[in-house]
């Protein structure tokens, strides 16, 4: 009787998730709950390097990350030049008279104030596409290329890993080149470990959550003995680019949908991974911050499967068909009304004619207790930029990363803090920060000249000469003065300090960088400059005239005192070497 008592007593533990609508990844593998409670999970979170440019409250720096918040920060994204060698994708990620000490140097000075957190450089993305990586890849001396200057240069920028983002390989050919690329990294990763007297390099990679892709891409026995882990990009399910709503990252499939589209979920991709022979412990399951949306073509059908086309752009984002977590709480807010999908276990919001897939914080906990019940690896975000990180939801109590808070106490019993940052309402134009001081003058204890009071008040955004010294420069900012001193700046090797006054000696002045990160692709009028790539450009009709282009905004700026934008050279330089003159 004892015997038949304890048996019942475990088939009911088993059944526990079953019960509450929670099924298991696979009943032959999933672990023990109360072991996996003792696991060290992962929990990184991709970091994107233009959300910096974004206004206002949707503006994200390094700084707004919290320590114990993440185990990993995954950059967004490095770069491959077309003869397979690696850079930077932006200039602000590098040292330069724009960026300070770049975008790389912050995200990297993260781990003085959270010791334990790794940063990885991820190359690729979506809009990277395919045909470098299949080019790279094809050949030995082209994968070790990459390879060689991939290890230097994370190094250098001090980067503990290197994460692959190729979405996606696509052939038979591809899928081999594929696992040879990672198994000679790892290789080069070790020796150069060993040669240096360092710990290795972490390898890791997004990965697909469909299953034809996984198929054709990924030879993943192979590949899972040299990735320390590999990040499953479980969402996008469902997009805009289809003519009906769905949910952008169920965790379970719905069973009204057609065959093929009942795959489309966590469950089924996570499955089909370890069923293909990843270990559990390596796989790590995708949790986005941001939801997907349409405009639905009837507001009175809003149900799931409704007839749309995609959403109205955001007021931050500012992407057709996508929206922050931090713009889904201001809807909740104003008056849209949440639906919650019990047989998905995720919420969706109607709003008018606007319909959005998203996750919310009870979604989310459930995701979680299902990575934890059935032992993977832990569960990453994309991306830091999307959750309410600034804590300014109206309902939200002032609670920061909400989203991603939760993660990190259900996974590791981390409790991030209440935190309420005031946002000004009006931010000045994306440019990466640099060392400055906010007032009309400059502090005394700082040795550095006073600027006159209101001296910008009706100059227009731009660097100007300083009226009492050679060796600084005003920044003028929506009216407003910044004294900067270019001398405590980190520059690039083309980059000089420079007195910016005509009235200061010519064989002092030199030029100033301004560099860029992609061809211009820019359509012009007679007086209307109009960005269609992001980038630096100039303006047609006024030589010192420049623009920062992002997101299609342009951010007009002038070139300091008696210098001319050169678009050849991408300078701020001397009028006679520049086309313009």
């Amino acid at each position: 009787m004892i015997f038949v008592i304890v048996i019942l007593i475990c088939i009911v533990e088993i059944d526990l998730f079953a019960v509450n609508g929670l099924h298991t990844a696979d009943q032959s593998s999933s672990l023990n709950y109360k072991y996996s409670e003792s696991r060290k999970y992962l929990r990184p979170c991709y970091f994107t390097n233009w959300a910096q440019y974004r206004k206002d409250r949707g503006k994200f720096v390094p700084e707004d990350y919290v320590p114990g918040l993440c185990t990993h920060v995954f950059f967004a994204f490095g770069w491959m030049n077309e003869n397979f060698t690696v850079r930077a994708y932006d200039p602000a990620d590098l040292p330069n008279t724009w960026a300070g000490e770049g975008m790389y140097a912050r995200v990297n000075k993260l781990k003085l104030i959270d010791p334990d957190l790794k940063t990885l450089l991820s190359f690729g993305g979506w809009t990277f596409g395919v045909r470098l990586f299949q080019q790279m890849a094809q050949t030995a001396e082209n994968r070790a290329r990459f390879i060689t200057t991939a290890i230097a240069f994370v190094r250098q920028h001090n980067f503990d890993g290197i994460d692959i983002d190729w979405e996606y390989p696509k052939t038979e050919e591809d899928k081999t080149n594929y696992s040879l690329f990672i198994k000679e990294m790892r290789k080069a990763v070790e020796e150069e470990a060993f040669q240096t007297n360092r710990i290795p390099l972490l390898i890791t990679a997004a990965v697909s959550a469909g299953e034809s892709t996984i198929k054709n891409a990924y030879d993943i026995p192979e590949i899972s003995q040299y990735f320390d882990f590999v990040l499953l990009m479980s969402y996008d399910f469902h997009g805009a680019w289809e003519p009906e709503t769905g949910m952008n990252s169920p965790l379970f499939g719905r069973s009204s949908d057609e065959v093929w589209k009942q795959n489309l979920n966590i469950e089924f991709a996570a499955k089909y991974w370890i069923k293909n022979g990843m270990p559990l412990e390596k796989l790590v399951i995708g949790i986005p911050t941001y939801g997907r949306g349409w405009t639905l073509k009837d507001p009175i059908n809003n149900n799931i499967g409704s007839p749309g086309s995609a959403s109205k752009t955001t007021n931050y984002v500012g992407e057709a068909g996508v929206i922050a977590y931090y713009e889904i709480c201001e809807l909740l807010a104003n008056g849209a009304e949440r639906y919650w999908d019990d047989e998905q276990k995720v919420p969706y919001l109607v709003y008018g004619d606007q319909w959005f897939s998203y996750d919310d914080e009870e979604s989310i906990r459930l995701k979680v207790e299902w990575i934890k019940y059935n032992g993977f690896g832990g569960a990453f975000v994309w991306t830091l930029d999307f959750d309410d990180f600034n804590g300014q939801c109206s309902n939200g109590n002032g609670v920061s990363y909400p989203l991603i808070g939760i993660i990190a106490e259900e996974l590791s019993n981390v409790k991030i803090p209440n935190r309420v940052i005031s946002i000004p309402g009006t931010i000045a134009p994306p440019i990466a920060p640099v060392t400055i001081k906010t007032t009309t003058e400059c502090p005394v204890s700082s040795n550095l000249p006073e600027i006159p009071l209101e001296y910008c008040k009706r100059q227009p955004n731009g660097f100007y000469g300083h009226p009492s010294s050679c060796s600084y420069f005003v920044l003028c900012l929506n009216s407003k003065e910044f004294c900067i001193n270019p001398y405590s700046l980190h520059t690039i090797s083309i980059a000089r300090k420079t007195p910016y006054m005509s009235k200061c000696s010519p064989e002092l002045t030199q030029t100033t960088a301004v560099t860029r990160s992609t061809p211009p692709h820019v359509s012009r009028t007679a007086k209307k400059f109009v960005c269609k790539q992001d980038g630096f450009y100039p303006d047609e009709e006024n030589c010192k005239r420049f623009y920062r282009c992002y997101a299609g905004i342009k951010y007009p700026f002038d070139c300091p005192n008696g210098l001319h934008f050169n678009a050849e050279t991408l300078l701020c330089d001397h009028a006679h070497k520049t086309p313009c003159y």
